[in-house]
């Protein structure tokens, strides 16, 4: 079989598809003009989104790691390179079995996994917040404290 590679085509039905998310056969990328700099402003945090919801509904039901694995039936391995390599995109298949593990609609995990292409703004902004908002605020021990202050008076004098 012999894939329609006609870019004007591609778009066409890139912008046909439904709620934003744009996959066209997942030969988005290879019809998108995208810098390395706007890939970064908008992949990045949504893959961090990603990683915050799987980590936080994770933690919600005192899941390990390992227990995610076996319960969603997807690869440990795949599962540590998730979450420790922000570059690491998951396979379809483990996201897909991630969403009906925890019982989340599949498109949107797949876009904030950087499987699909997102054009919804308000969707990206969620995202964004969601991943601001999700990481733990600590106060600072006071080790953490001083070599702050030794760091930032260091840069101060230069």
């Amino acid at each position: 079989m012999k894939m329609n590679a006609d870019r004007h085509w591609l778009k066409k039905q890139a912008a046909l598809e439904d709620g934003g998310f744009v996959s066209v056969g997942g030969f988005i990328s290879t019809i998108e003009d995208a810098t390395e700099e706007s890939v970064s402003t908008t992949a990045k945090p949504l893959k961090h989104a990603f990683v915050r919801l799987v980590q936080l509904k994770r933690r919600e039901r005192a899941l390990t790691l390992e227990d995610l694995a076996h319960g969603a039936d997807v690869d440990l391995a795949e599962l540590i390179r998730m979450e420790g390599d922000e570059h690491h995109v998951p396979t379809l298949l483990t996201v897909d079995r991630i969403a009906a593990f925890f019982k989340l609609p599949k498109r949107p995990l797949m876009a904030l996994a950087g499987l699909l292409k997102v054009k919804d703004a308000q969707f990206q902004e969620a995202a964004l917040r969601f991943a601001a908002r999700s990481e733990p605020v600590e106060k600072l021990t006071r080790e953490e404290h001083r070599a702050l202050e030794e760091y930032v008076k260091f840069l101060c004098d230069r």
